[in-house]
């Protein structure tokens, strides 16, 4: 054997490892899910986790010496609250910075004249024991429910709903102090469900009992009492339970419930819209949905069905691509549960997802491509909130006090500059894809560089 068939060989077998390393990449996801830490002391009333996955705010009832509530702060690495405040106004909703430095909360109480407030905490990370708020709320005269609460990313901005037919908006927030703070801005409609804020504070949007969607754009520069929204469409067909919107605010979704044969609606173009427009897509026929989420950039929307309808008719559903659909599309893939799907949440890249059946059983979370990559079944919970790398996941249960905080295993780049803390950085789109990909490549290498040896090799005629 001459030393030019032994470098040929040489070359091939290189190549042919190579190409067997390759498609065992394609297998490889990451590593399995860990708890965290859970704390079995709350009844989690919402659950906030901070987009980097850092930091947990829960809003839990207290039971003793009559009916009050906590605001309970954790970190990533203790079941052990940093901080918790008590009070006695009940606690219905939470919300937490980006980097988790700013909370709010939603609280209420009935005595002779119901009193509701927003309150809210500065540099939360580095409070400890029982801190008073820096700021409380003038009396919003209701409860502020859970879904009616929001934050922008720097904490800056706040949202609230829920005391009937009110929107309520505090620019600048992080510089406010005392007691009876006014709103920057608010509106009176009809009542208000659901409430979602852009990153930057910019965009809001709400859905309403009458089955109507509302939306605002420069809601930092709004002021005054009403600042009416620059559209309000009449599409839904059911009363709306839930809103998201993208964080440049240009795509909002919206699911309707909890009656039979209600829809997800979706408008795309948003900032552009105005007076009554039409949705750009919906889905629904027979489905009573409950919850809905989208990725960052408003191109993956994930909703969960169920409520008081019968069994085999709880799902989860997912539609990629939903910035250019239209008409009636159907989901890209829907996945039975056995019990209502009551919360569902999306990482910003719309790769890995999460979705929590309701009473009995069970997490589940899942691939853009609706692989089930782990499920546990000994948590009954109904919210949910998950980190904007998909890599921590927090979760709420009400019947057996418990709140639980997991490392997913899974985990994409975040929007923004956010950093990914859990998981392992692995795109699960890209590396299931691109691999065998690769792989194929590095054949076709490899066939293209024997044939050129080989022919070198043989001779002329």
């Amino acid at each position: 054997m001459d030393a030019e068939w032994f470098g040929l060989k040489l070359v091939v077998r290189s190549l042919f490892a190579i190409t067997v390393i390759a498609m065992m990449i394609s297998m490889v996801h990451a590593q399995p899910p860990t708890l965290l830490w859970s704390d079995p002391t709350v009844e989690t009333v919402d659950i906030k986790l901070s987009r980097d996955g850092n930091y947990v705010v829960v809003a839990s009832f207290q039971i003793g010496d009559g009916f009050g509530g906590q605001v309970r702060f954790y970190s990533r690495s203790s079941g052990t609250p940093l901080w918790t405040w008590e009070g006695p106004q009940q606690v219905f909703s939470v919300a937490i910075s980006a980097n988790g430095d700013y909370v709010a909360a939603g609280v209420y109480a009935v005595d002779q004249i119901p009193v509701g407030n927003v309150l809210f905490w500065k540099n939360a990370r580095t409070l400890t024991g029982t801190p008073d708020p820096d700021w409380r709320s003038d009396n919003l005269h209701g409860p502020i429910q859970r879904r009616c609460l929001d934050m922008s990313d720097d904490g800056n901005y706040v949202v609230a709903c829920g005391t009937g037919p009110n929107v309520f908006y505090w620019a600048e927030a992080g510089q406010m102090s005392g007691v009876d703070v006014a709103t920057t801005w608010n509106w009176v409609g009809p009542s208000v469900e659901a409430v979602d804020l852009s990153s930057d504070g910019d965009y809001v949007v709400i859905g309403t009992v009458v089955s109507t969607v509302a939306y605002w754009k420069n809601a930092r520069s709004l002021s005054g009492f009403p600042a009416d929204p620059d559209w309000e469409s009449t599409s839904p067909d059911h009363p709306v339970i839930d809103v998201a919107v993208s964080d440049d605010g240009d795509y909002v979704a919206a699911a309707t419930g909890p009656l039979v044969d209600t829809s997800v609606h979706y408008w795309a173009g948003a900032k552009s819209l105005s007076g009554d427009p039409p949705h750009t897509w919906y889905y629904g026929a027979g489905i009573s949905f409950t919850s809905v989420d989208m990725s960052c950039d408003g191109d993956s929307v994930i909703a969960g069905s169920g409520g008081f309808v019968q069994e085999g008719s709880h799902s989860v559903y997912f539609w990629g691509g939903a910035r250019s659909l239209t008409g009636t599309p159907s989901p890209t893939w829907v996945y039975p549960t056995k019990y209502p799907t009551w919360d569902v949440a999306i990482n910003d890249a719309g790769t890995c997802m999460a979705a929590v059946d309701f009473p009995i059983d069970t997490v589940y979370f899942f691939d853009r491509q609706g692989n089930l990559l782990w499920q546990d079944q000994a948590i009954s919970g109904d919210k949910l909130s998950i980190s904007c790398d998909g890599g921590t996941l927090a979760v709420g249960t009400p019947i057996f006090a418990t709140a639980y905080l997991f490392d997913t295993g899974y985990s994409s780049p975040c929007c923004g500059a956010a950093v990914p803390v859990g998981g392992v950085v692995a795109n699960l789109e890209e590396s299931a894809v691109l691999a065998p990909y690769l792989a194929f490549t590095v054949v076709i290498g490899a066939a293209a560089v024997a044939m050129m040896l080989w022919t070198k090799k043989k001779p002329k005629n």
